[in-house]
């Protein structure tokens, strides 16, 4: 197939072509030469490998980042061939007959081969762009990555098991994500078009399967059954080492979209009648970090804010939970002060996160915060409405009195109380507050029904 010296070109150009208003990726050969005898050639390297990024220039298209690792301990794979389709299309079938581009790379790793097909295929079956994801084989244990754009919604990919007779790794037609990352196992198959000998002298030339003569030619007397099925993996049937042999997937692949910063504008309103809200603290993040979770217990930061209002407590602690937990951003909401019954707070961040968490002390209460826990944020153009409802962090007694809430003056003349009291914690998890009993002295003014807070996020783009 091919031996690992640099300096041979593939010969495959992209370029673009303008249809319908669509840019549509196709290749043209230059200077490749017979893919027959390409085995004999000191490389195989792919131009634009590692960094093709092909694209359909679509108002829906969408940028896409694979990491490709090998995961077998001994067998080298082929440069992965991959394409975003749309769902007429199969680049190979289990139980079907592979088509020459996937034949070529499982019986002797011609990646160029299997690119034009992919490339020709983009005008003809409506695969939306194709590539090939590094520009020499891919060790055991190691990784590759590469991105795209695609309007697209399917993935596909062909990787050849380099120490087999025609073993490849594929995905067939996956679907590409929409929200966050997908991880898909690629697992071996057998294109069904060589008798699996498992001998040096019908596999590919050295170094990658041994010393040996290799096959630098298709062998059509070792032809099989022509049909696609999972590869028995290595029996130990010819001269290969037992180190060339797998078991489970061969390969990783991890597919995340990558979203461009998006600017948002909020606007936080108090919508009680007489409870005062310390400035909001708020956060932008992926769906795998939470805030806060109703049923769970409270951070030191939310504790901080829901007993006593320490809004930079929270602050600290979410700027530092950017890179910890996947955080996209922090901030708190810009007003004069605590926000007072129907005052209101902005504030404007640029992220490409896409849920956003509020947490507000509900300064009249023992441990009451209004929050948002992990809600969506808009798409570009919209406008969405969060209407917060007021949470208990449990962390203390709720005894209504002015001894045991924050000083004066937002909850009426008394002490307060300016430090934590240990002597009155509850039972540490986060409920939907009660609102006020009347137990204490605090006045029912106070009081709330429904929402604390609204939020009003505008996507600007």
């Amino acid at each position: 197939m091919f031996a690992c010296v640099p300096g041979i070109g593939s010969g495959i150009r992209i370029r673009f072509e303008r249809r319908n208003g669509v840019t549509m990726k196709k290749s043209s050969k230059v200077a490749v030469g017979a893919f027959a005898t390409l085995l004999t050639a000191p490389l195989l390297t792919v131009a634009n490998g590692g960094s093709v990024h092909a694209q359909v220039a679509a108002a829906d298209s969408v940028t896409y980042e694979v990491t490709f690792t090998n995961t077998t301990s001994g067998q080298y794979l082929t440069p992965p061939n991959w394409t975003a389709h749309d769902r007429s299309v199969d680049v190979f079938q289990r139980g079907k007959a592979p088509s020459p581009g996937v034949a070529a790379v499982a019986e002797l790793g011609q990646v160029p081969v299997l690119a034009d097909e992919l490339a020709a295929a983009v005008d003809a079956q409506g695969l939306g762009v194709s590539g090939v994801g590094a520009d020499a084989p891919v060790p055991p244990g190691e990784t590759v990555s590469f991105t795209f754009d695609s309007s697209e919604r399917k993935f596909s990919l062909v990787s050849m098991i380099i120490c087999t007779n025609d073993g490849f790794g594929g995905i067939d037609s996956a679907w590409l994500p929409t929200n966050g990352s997908s991880t898909y196992r690629v697992w071996g198959y057998d294109a069904g078009t060589e008798l699996n000998t498992e001998n040096r002298a019908d596999i590919v030339p050295a170094p990658f399967c041994g010393e040996g003569d290799g096959s630098a030619v298709d062998q059509p007397e070792i032809e099989g059954f022509g049909r696609i099925n999972f590869h028995p993996t290595h029996r130990g049937v010819g001269d290969l080492p037992d180190s060339f042999d797998w078991r489970g997937p061969v390969a990783e692949v991890t597919i995340t979209p990558v979203v461009a910063p998006q600017n948002y504008s909020v606007e936080f309103e108090n919508i009680t009648s007489g409870q005062y809200l310390t400035p909001p603290n708020y956060a932008a993040h992926t769906r795998d970090a939470d805030v806060f979770s109703r049923g769970r217990a409270p951070s030191p930061g939310v504790v901080a804010v829901a007993e006593l209002g320490q809004v930079p407590v929270l602050a600290d602690e979410l700027a530092a939970a950017i890179d910890d937990n996947g955080l996209g951003l922090s901030g708190v909401g810009v007003s004069d002060g605590p926000l007072a019954p129907g005052a209101t707070a902005t504030a404007d961040f640029s992220t490409d996160a896409d849920r956003f968490s509020i947490v507000s002390m509900i300064i009249c209460t023992n441990d009451g915060f209004a929050g948002l826990d992990s809600q969506r944020l808009p798409a570009v153009g919209q406008t969405k409405t969060y209407w917060l409802p007021g949470y208990d962090a449990g962390s203390e007694l709720n005894t209504e009195n002015r001894a045991d809430i924050v000083p004066a003056p937002f909850c009426g003349e008394g002490e307060g109380s300016a430090v934590d009291q240990p002597e009155i914690d509850g039972f540490n998890r986060i409920n939907f507050h009660p609102t006020l009993r009347g137990v204490g002295d605090l006045p029912s003014s106070f009081d709330w029904r429904g929402p604390v807070m609204k939020v009003t996020v505008t996507n600007n783009g």
